[in-house]
């Protein structure tokens, strides 16, 4: 039984794998935005600049961009290779080192074969569209995973009494390169990301961990001292704009209903959430229905089996189901009770990233714990990834994504035939351009389209000198914004098109010297 099963996962998790490599080259292109273009933006900017801050670069949010993608894009721009090929090949190597980790942190812990395939499978496969998106299309939280899992990987290394003085400087030290790296990116989120989610669990169940945290605390230290150092000696030579910084707690009156949009945003990260008018009796409806039942289950598994039966369980697997758990109630009661997303049902069902590195950590759990499972418990859990599959059209959006994909294609072109290679664009309709043309036409991002005020928002503020571009340029509007574009342009009696091209989705504007305001 033990060898059937372990084949049925590795089956399931080799239909992973080309679901999550299929999803990233073909239809992840049609959803690809800004934000998960700035690591191909930044990367060429430094390149240009030759320098690994930018002086003239608009970071925000706190964060100053160290070891993230934009690190990896890097060699691979200098070798040539084409933009959005770049972000595919790093998220896809990025995902398999992930497993890579993981695989060998489960294997010092004790971890069984089987479970482990448990593991992988629950983290790859693909729930919904958000999942499939934010995970393995945009894969950004997936780094702090994975972070989370080397820490994990080098204190157990650190814990062991038998362990060899030189893989305990090697381990050592990567801990103190890591956080230096992290902490000069942004201090506030490796305070809640890593030593709340480290050193809660260590401070609440230190009678069930029992692990040696002298180096471990040294080594740590050493590295938040240092990043702090070098993040105030990048600070005085950057561009920072605000953002997240002005987050603020959602009132009384509000709270209610901002919690309960929370959920909603969790539900539609698993795929359960079923929207409006989807039939009670047809597929769809059964299919939601049963995840809605299911992937609690999944969810709190090892939790419950962990509480159960933790006098089974050595240090460090109930130090990693309490990390999980733990910074997940973290991030997720902040996301309940904050603004982060203040506008909306909408922004509450997307913006849900900001637990992805736990649900992974969760996901992992599962198989640490699949040997205490009841058999109808494994069945379930076997049953909430059949749903997956059962969904998995809906999850990939095949001829949406067609169909995006040749609107992009028909903004590129156009430009191309016009001799159009630099303008503007709103935010999230410029930088998406830019790397989809592989930098053949250059689209920067306007802060306020309507009044054409400039970018300072993950931006070079070069891009908007008169020198950049003074003739044949452009500015791109999405049709939604058309008539407030061209009624406040009227009103403003800013610079007149001298053309205008219009195509399904957006208008391009035509200019004979740079159109941008920049008096604003």
């Amino acid at each position: 039984m033990n060898i059937k099963l372990k084949i049925f996962f590795s089956a399931i998790l080799v239909v992973n794998i080309f679901l999550v490599i299929y999803y990233q080259s073909f239809i992840y292109r049609a959803f690809f935005n800004s934000d998960a273009a700035i690591a191909n933006i930044l990367a060429q900017e430094i390149i240009n600049q030759d320098s690994y801050y930018p002086s003239s670069w608009w970071y925000v949010n706190g964060d100053i961009w160290t070891l993230f993608k934009h690190t990896l894009v890097i060699p691979l721009t200098l070798f040539g290779f084409e933009a959005y090929d770049i972000h595919t090949i790093v998220v896809i190597s990025f995902f398999f080192f992930s497993l890579f980790i993981t695989y060998k942190y489960l294997k010092k812990i004790g971890t069984e074969t089987k479970g482990i395939l448990v593991a992988f499978v629950g983290m790859s496969t693909l729930y919904s569209p958000m999942y499939a998106r934010e995970v393995f299309g945009e894969s950004a939280y997936i780094w702090y995973y994975t972070a989370i899992i080397s820490y994990l990987y080098c204190f157990y290394i650190l814990s062991q009494e038998e362990t060899k003085e030189r893989k305990i400087w090697i381990a050592g030290l990567f801990i103190v390169f890591l956080t230096i790296g992290l902490v000069a990116e942004n201090p506030s989120r490796f305070a809640i990301y890593f030593i709340a989610a480290l050193f809660i669990p260590l401070f609440l169940f230190y009678q069930y961990i029992n692990i040696k945290y002298k180096k471990i605390a040294i080594f740590f230290t050493l590295g938040i001292l240092l990043g702090i150092a070098y993040r105030y000696s990048i600070l005085g030579h950057i561009l920072m704009q605000v953002g997240v910084g002005n987050t603020y707690l959602i009132s009384y009156d509000d709270l209610p209903t901002h919690i309960w949009r929370s959920f909603i945003g969790l539900a539609n990260f698993y795929g359960a959430d079923w929207g409006e008018k989807t039939a009670f009796t047809s597929l769809d409806g059964i299919t939601f229905i049963l995840k809605s039942m299911l992937y609690p289950i999944a969810f709190f598994a090892p939790l419950y089996y962990s509480l159960k039966n933790k006098s089974s369980l050595n240090s460090f697997e109930i130090y990693t189901i309490s990390i999980g758990y733990i910074a997940f109630f973290i991030v997720f009661g902040i996301y309940c009770i904050t603004s982060l997303h203040i506008n909306g049902l909408y922004a509450a069902k997307e913006n849900i990233r900001y637990i992805i590195p736990f649900v992974l950590v969760i996901s992992m759990t599962n198989g640490i714990m699949w040997k205490f499972f009841s058999q109808k418990v494994k069945l379930l859990l076997i049953l909430s990834i059949f749903l997956a599959y059962v969904s998995i059209l809906n999850t990939l959006q095949r001829e949406l994504s067609q169909e995006v994909v040749k609107d992009r294609h028909e903004v590129i072109q156009t430009l191309l035939d016009n001799n159009l290679t630099k303008g503007y664009a709103p935010y999230w309709h410029s930088h998406i351009f830019t790397v989809l043309s592989n930098n053949k036409v250059e689209i920067r991002p306007l802060e306020n389209s309507s009044t054409r005020k400039i970018g300072k928002w993950l931006t070079n503020s070069r891009w908007y000198d008169k020198t950049y571009i003074d003739k044949n340029t452009f500015i791109l509007i999405p049709k939604e914004k058309v008539d407030g574009f061209e009624k406040t342009s009227k009103e403003l009696d800013l610079l007149e098109a001298i053309k205008k091209i219009e195509l399904r989705r957006y208008n391009i504007y035509i200019y004979n010297k740079n159109p941008v305001n920049d008096k604003n």
